[in-house]
Parts: structure tokens; C-alpha cells; sequence
């Protein structure tokens, strides 16, 4: 089959490689010509574990290939998926100017019968503006359906996610297209999940909010857990065992972030109150992400007893989260900001295993360091925030020979405070003793 992905970000690179390693060819079309010729030379635009080899080995293979060219793309496929962002605007409702972008050169290279995707996560009647938009700017010859297909990716494990889904989820109001979408998924497995339009284009958000909503549960528990002098960890391993509610997701620590959670919340959010509905839960959901930062910024001072001016902070981990150099939403710039806000002569070094060259764009007045060891050499406090797997196996006892003062203030729990404190360090987690 030959199909075409318009977006090359996470989303659509990795759906553009794995479709084409399954045997179709595939054009992923950009709007930037410097970031097409480097994906033409396999040159990757962030990181993603086991992305680099497979957009290399399509590439040799003739299968992947990359354009800015709609009329190039277009044309030609079966199927085009639209990939494009969806950031929140200042409001929280969900900026949907690229996707209508999209759609409306889409519509304007459409010659057969082709199926239009919206893999965006885009907020419900969505994809209805899109078919009315295509409609209006297409050829009168030309045929289409739209589908709604969202995508369950996680950054980290995004090939993994996509090669082995637990769903697939297509929202389809023709059966033509949908049976169009069920053989190009054909390989891959997972649950095939048929919906309309509408309940598709929900699930995505749905399923974000109600992951969001579990990590600020646990932080709630955890704000609790501090005050009553109890061990959020062991209290939740508890919870977690009960098979109806499981432990994924039921972590505390500082907040979430990425791509996904923030905006989708505020996107969902958004489109309860446009449809008068109160949305108080989520409310809170965000509210308490918020209030996960600001009190372990707290920490950070009042280990310092409040005096910040000459300290020198480490600070272990950028990107939201563990094998991705993504910061959109990061907690770590949220907490770095809200520092540099109370002492501007505070000094920061930072380590991190893959987002430093993309932080060196944001920020300035830190000193990015090799190592973890480095990073910490004269520091006052060390901060975890993010759970990096080379982090949970640091030299602890080199670690506090290094440091001014040996404090630790782990905002995702990584370490066993008993172990560490046996170290002679200061520990702090989240919602621990």
C-alpha cells in the first residue's frame, strides 16, 4: 500500500517508519526544508530509542521516503495520515491551525478515492470541520472519506507502542475506509477497536486525562503522607496490588509533563465548558500538577534553610521523563524557573543523558556538565528529577564526597531513603519518611 504521513515529530516519523518496515511505501511530507534534508541523510530530529536504525534501513530500502511536496505525496496514496501538533493555546483549547493547514493542502492534491486520518489527538467534531474544509477545496472529482485513528504512543518506547498496541482505535462512519484502516493495520497486533468519529476522537483524551488524573492522586496521597510521617511508596505498593486498580501510573514525584498530559487535560477541560459542563475534577488534576512542583521547590529552600544566594544546585534529569529528549511541559524547567525567580545567584550545573543540547536553546545561566559526578563536584543539594536508569546506580558514597553538603532531594523516589540515609546524607522524597 502506499500511503503518506504529513508531520515528522514523534508521532509521525515513527508511524511513517514502522508502516514502511511493514512493507508499504510511505512518504512523510515536512514543511521545513533543512529538517527534510537531514531526515534524508537519516538524520534524526530527537531521540528515540531504535528510531535512528529503522528510518535508516527504509531509507536504503526505498521504501521511506521524504518530501515537502504535497503534490508529490498526496497523489499516489490510498491512505494519508494527518500528524501534526495540536499545542494548547493560552486559554488551554487545543490550537488546531496545522491540522486545518494540512487538510487543506491534502484536499488540494487529492485526485482518487483516499482516506484521510487524523492521528492528531484533536478535540471532538474535529475531524467533522476537516471532511467540511477538504470538501469545499478539493477537486469535484475527487472522492474521500475522514478517520479518526489517535495514536497511544509513549515517548521512550514509542516502536514498542505502535508495533504492539493493546488497541487500535478507528473511527469511521464509512465501512469502505474503515476496512481500508483494518488491512493496513493488518500486521500489527492489538485489539481493533470500531467507533464513530466522535467516540474516537474522545478516547484519546479520555485515556490521557485519566492517567494524569492517577499521578495527581498519587501526589495528593503523598502531600498527605508527608504531614502524617508514613511512606507514600509502601502505602501504594499496597493499593497497587488490588487488581482493579493496578500501580501503573500510581506514582508520585513532581508532576507530569510532555507532549500529552498537559494539553490534553487543559483540551479536555476546555471542551467540557464549552459545552457547559463543570470539569471541577480535572480542575484539581492540574491544580495538584502544579502544586507537585512548587512544594518540592519548597524542599530545595528549606534544606537550605532558606538560603539560596552563592548555593551551587546539581540537578539529574531534563526531559520529562526517561529515554526522551523531549522538555516540553518538563518539571525540571518549571523547577528551575521558580528557583531562579527567588535567587537569581543561585548556581545550577545539570546533567542529562540525551536533552541537554536542547536545553542549552532554553536555558543559559547553568553549566551543563558530562556526568553525573561532575555535576554534583561542590554542589549544596542534589536533585533527582527524572528517573533515568543510570541515575538508580550512581556511587552514593562517591556522590557525597563530592558534594558541599551531601543532600538529596529525590523527586521520583528512585532511591531507598533508609539505605541513603545510612550514607550519612540528608534525604528527601516525595511523600516519604
Amino acid at each position: 500500500m502506499t500511503i503518506s504521513i504529513i508531520g515528522h515529530g514523534y508521532v509521525g516519523l515513527v508511524t511513517a517508519a514502522i508502516f514502511a518496515d511493514l512493507g508499504n511505501t510511505v512518504w512523510c511530507v515536512g514543511r521545513t526544508k533543512k529538517k527534510i534534508e537531514r531526515l534524508k541523510q537519516g538524520k534524526m530530529p530527537f531521540f528515540e530509542p531504535g528510531l535512528s536504525e529503522l528510518v535508516k534501513r527504509n531509507l536504503e530500502a526505498g521504501r521511506l521516503k521524504f518530501t515537502l511536496n504535497y503534490a508529490q505525496a498526496v497523489p499516489p496514496s490510498e491512505i494519508v495520515f494527518i500528524c501534526v501538533g495540536t499545542p494548547s493555546k493560552n486559554n488551554g483549547e487545543a490550537d488546531l491551525s496545522q491540522v486545518f493547514a494540512a487538510a487543506a493542502l491534502i484536499a488540494k492534491n487529492l485526485i482518487d478515492y483516499t482516506v484521510v486520518v487524523t492521528k492528531s489527538t484533536v478535540p471532538v467534531s474535529t475531524n467533522e470541520k476537516v471532511k467540511t474544509l477538504i470538501d469545499k477545496t478539493k477537486k469535484k472529482k475527487a472522492k474521500f472519506d475522514v478517520v479518526s485513528c489517535p495514536e497511544f504512543l509513549r515517548e521512550g518506547t514509542a516502536i514498542s507502542d505502535t508495533l504492539h498496541p493493546d488497541r487500535i482505535i478507528i473511527g469511521a462512519d464509512s465501512k469502505k475506509a474503515q476496512n481500508l484502516l483494518l488491512d493496513l493495520h493488518g500486521p500489527i497486533k492489538g485489539e481493533r477497536v470500531l467507533l464513530s468519529i466522535r467516540e474516537a476522537e474522545m478516547v484519546k483524551y479520555v485515556s490521557n486525562a485519566l492517567l494524569a488524573a492517577k499521578i495527581s492522586f498519587a501526589n495528593m496521597i503523598a502531600f498527605l503522607s508527608e504531614k502524617l510521617g508514613v511512606d507514600v511508596e509502601r502505602i501504594l505498593d499496597g493499593v497497587g496490588l488490588d487488581k482493579r486498580l493496578g500501580r501503573v501510573f500510581l506514582y508520585p514525584g513532581v508532576g507530569y509533563g510532555g507532549s500529552c498530559f498537559p494539553k490534553d487535560v487543559k483540551a479536555l477541560i476546555n471542551t467540557g465548558k464549552s459545552f457547559g459542563e463543570r470539569m471541577g475534577l480535572l480542575q484539581e488534576v492540574e491544580s495538584i500538577n502544579q502544586e507537585a512542583v512548587s512544594k518540592f521547590v519548597q524542599k530545595i529552600v528549606e534544606s537550605l534553610n532558606g538560603r539560596l544566594r552563592n548555593k551551587t544546585i546539581a540537578v539529574l534529569g531534563l526531559s520529562f521523563k526517561p529515554d526522551t529528549d523531549d522538555l516540553r511541559d518538563a518539571p525540571s524547567l518549571k523547577i528551575l524557573s521558580a528557583l531562579k525567580k527567588k535567587e537569581q545567584k543561585l548556581k545550577i550545573r545539570i546533567y542529562d543523558p540525551q536533552a541537554m543540547e536542547k536545553a542549552k536553546i532554553i536555558l543559559k545561566d547553568v553549566v551543563y556538565c558530562k556526568n553525573p559526578y561532575e555535576t554534583v563536584r561542590g554542589c549544596h543539594v542534589l536533585l533527582i528529577v527524572t528517573e533515568w536508569n543510570e541515575f538508580r546506580q550512581l556511587d552514593l558514597e562517591k556522590i557525597k564526597k563530592l558534594m558541599q553538603t551531601p543532600i538529596i532531594l529525590d523527586g521520583r523516589n528512585i532511591y531507598d531513603p533508609e539505605k541513603v540515609k545510612k550514607l550519612g546524607f540528608q534525604y528527601l522524597g516525595v511523600g516519604r519518611r
